[in-house]
């Protein structure tokens, strides 16, 4: 297996990259990132990347139009593991998926895939008589709030209720019946902590995932380019992966 990881220069990009060196299974491991000097296996120019087999993309949302054009004009399955596109970006994400594999999700974790799974088969029967609020915790320099995890946490949690609630970044004065809302706490170093909170009256419970390194998303998106390679075009996310399990 051939492996182009994509923003290599990067935190993540290069965690991936060294894990990816030291798997036995994969045969070479090239790296892209605008900021590198091209060598024998780092490139600042995706059109003086060689052959691959799956791009893992942790880069940032400006470079899609050039990976999207890298990824159909040599045809290689993608894992995104980018945040932060606009809706207009997703759209064009969904497109490619109609002729190529395309991985994507907003959390690499395995854990955080168990969660979504507990709560569809838990909201619905707690959702008449319990109040529902995400809080979320991650390092003082991540950009987006709320985070990718929990609005897909959130949705995860409407798509099993009978009533949709709305979602809201906060509450601003009383909440209503209706509303779920995500709280978003930025400071520090933490990796990643969410809790998703069911409080009904004198009683809350509480499920939640904590991320003690970035390698778990590491790992999780190299599982998923493992899982990539040979698929019919379409979007895959981490519940493809436990189906196959399965």
């Amino acid at each position: 297996m051939k492996v182009l990881v994509i923003g290599s220069k990067g935190k993540m990009g290069a965690l991936v990259k060294s894990i990816l060196e030291a798997d036995s299974s994969v045969d070479k491991v090239y790296g892209f990132d605008q900021n590198e000097e091209n060598s024998v296996s780092t490139f600042d120019s995706l059109a003086s990347v060689p052959s691959v087999d799956v791009a893992i993309d942790y880069s940032h949302p400006s470079l899609l139009p050039s990976i999207l054009n890298f990824a159909t004009t040599h045809k290689i399955p993608l894992v995104i593991a980018t945040t932060g596109y606009t809706e207009n970006q997703e759209n064009e994400i969904l497109e490619l998926s109609k002729v190529l594999p395309v991985f994507k999700s907003s959390n690499y974790s395995f854990g955080v895939e168990v969660v979504s799974q507990v709560l569809k088969q838990i909201s619905s029967f707690l959702e008449s008589d319990y109040d529902i609020e995400i809080v979320e915790k991650h390092h003082h320099l991540k950009v987006d709030a709320p985070s990718g995890t929990s609005l897909h946490l959130a949705n995860t949690i409407n798509e099993s209720l009978k009533v949709k609630k709305e979602i809201v970044n906060g509450h601003q004065g009383k909440r209503t019946k209706n509303e779920l809302a995500i709280h978003a706490v930025r400071g520090g170093s933490v990796v990643g902590e969410h809790q998703v909170l069911f409080l009904g009256k004198d009683e809350t419970i509480e499920i939640s995932h904590i991320a003690q390194s970035k390698a778990i998303f590491a790992h999780g998106s190299i599982k998923a380019a493992k899982f990539i390679i040979g698929k019919k075009p379409g979007l895959y996310k981490m519940k493809d992966i436990f189906k196959e399990l399965n």
